[in-house]
């Protein structure tokens, strides 16, 4: 049983690759009946992508450890887009909706009749959500774009890695997943603007944009200031310390974000005296002498394990932190204290563990109802229940490719 803030509310899913079925799996989860819409025969772009090597079942009809990653409490059917009785049933299905997300280039869902004019004009109320890489206008709109590309363009590469080095792709992909965040967002202000006054809208979210916004500290000193920036490794452009420092088997994470902090950070690591230096008493002074206080700083946390520091700062209440590997981290108890790892048993693969829901609600929890679904797992149940279909219909789409 559906459970969640939006559960009654029904989404069509358009979405393939990464930023779009994050974007509805997050609706999923909040509650929404999500029906997700692939091309007969070959599904979803991330249904390929894959790493695990004892991965249980098939590519593309189980999908790659990145589809399954993202792709979970959704319904699953195979539609042609281009045929036009598979249009038809998408038409039949977004009258159904309250909410229809697509990502694919700006002008393809015009050319199929599915843009949100034309289910706009079959369901006024729908809240249609476009995500696109560079925005729906603009000289950029038509030219293709990943996420990898986005990360370049929008500067995020240029910041990233150390001093010198080659572009550094950060190791998640922020472009598409801070998009999907975004594209929420929206979707879920519209809901409310609807509540209110009864009226649908459209609603578009770009890769572009979603990681420029991301860079906001950023924005005022380039924008304003005229500043550019170079990476700063895992260090901040206007807060010092507040990155990573050797230890003597790995690396400490320290955070001193005030200059009472600092103080106490320079105390609790026997630094005497350099609080009051006139070179760091200050964050401007900090940040204009980094590389001194940086190395100052490091030539003491070399001495001890990242465990004795990890001790002796949490002691004092100094932000802190081991610099973990990810099967560490996957590993944490605390993941497991706020329910971020769950197991939903998957029809092929048996017990698969996921990442939990990162939002907890005291009155409409939130749970991960259905596994990721099989390529068309959910085809002939959705179009009969939803659409009254027989099985006679169903065998003759099915014969003509139409599903």
């Amino acid at each position: 049983m559906m459970t969640g803030p939006l559960s009654g509310l029904m989404v069509v899913d358009f979405t393939h690759g990464v930023a779009g079925p994050y974007a509805t799996t997050i609706l999923g989860d909040l509650g929404c009946e999500v029906i997700k819409i692939e091309k007969p025969g070959r599904g979803d772009a991330s249904r390929y992508m894959n790493v695990t090597p004892n991965l249980k079942g098939g590519i593309p009809e189980v999908g790659g450890d990145y589809f399954l990653s993202i792709n979970r409490n959704k319904k699953a059917i195979t539609v042609d887009l281009k045929n036009p009785k598979g249009k038809e049933i998408a038409l039949e299905l977004t009258k159904k909706a309250d909410i229809v997300v697509q990502n694919f280039r700006p002008g393809v869902m015009t050319s199929l009749g599915l843009d949100y004019e034309h289910i706009k004009a079959v369901n006024p109320k729908i809240i249609y959500a476009s995500i696109s890489a560079y925005g729906q206008s603009g000289s950029m709109s038509d030219k293709a774009g990943m996420d990898v590309a986005v990360q370049a363009r929008s500067g995020v590469m240029s910041i990233t890695g150390y001093k010198g080095s080659p572009p550094v792709r950060p190791g998640a992909s922020i472009a598409d997943l801070g998009t999907a965040v975004y594209c929420v967002t929206s979707i879920v202000s519209a809901l409310f603007y609807r509540e209110r006054t009864g009226v649908g809208q459209e609603v578009d979210t770009s890769l572009l944009d979603a990681t420029m916004s991301l860079l906001i500290n950023y924005s005022v000193p380039v924008i304003d200031g005229g500043v550019d920036f170079e990476p700063f490794g895992s260090g901040h452009p206007q807060i010092v310390p507040y990155q990573a420092f050797p230890s003597k088997d790995g690396y400490i994470v320290i955070a001193g974000g005030t200059n009472s902090l600092f103080r106490r950070i320079c105390t609790t690591l026997e630094l005497e005296g350099i609080a009051d230096d006139d070179r760091f008493k200050s964050n401007e002074n900090r940040v204009v002498n980094r590389e001194e206080l940086i190395r100052i700083i490091s030539e003491v946390t070399k001495r001890k394990t990242t465990d004795e520091w990890l001790a002796i700062l949490e002691s004092n209440d100094i932000p802190c932190a081991p610099v973990k590997t990810l099967k560490d981290a996957f590993n944490d108890s605390q993941l497991a204290a706020n329910e971020m790892i769950t197991s939903v048993k998957h029809p092929t693969i048996g017990s698969l563990k996921l990442l939990g829901i990162p939002f907890k609600f005291s009155e409409s929890k939130c749970s991960i109802h259905l596994p990721p679904p099989m390529m068309g797992e959910h085809t002939d149940a959705v179009l009969s229940e939803l659409l009254g279909k027989d099985k006679v219909q169903l065998d003759s789409l099915r014969k003509e490719g139409v599903i």
